[in-house]
């Protein structure tokens, strides 16, 4: 009965982890144009601006 258990877990684990990817995946593709623009943009001598923008 453990065995069972183990490989329901296993196949839940696996799936979940496959749809934690999709998803990751899907926003990557949605805005990946805006990341790249973003960090090009980017002051390159003055990090404290970055960090500034971000908040």
């Amino acid at each position: 009965m453990t065995e069972e258990l183990s490989i329901g877990y296993t196949i839940k684990i696996i799936l979940g982890l496959l749809v934690i990817i999709a998803v990751v995946a899907g926003i990557y593709l949605i805005f990946k144009d805006k990341i790249i623009v973003f960090f090009k943009n980017l002051p390159v001598g003055n990090v404290s601006k970055i960090f500034l923008s971000l908040i």
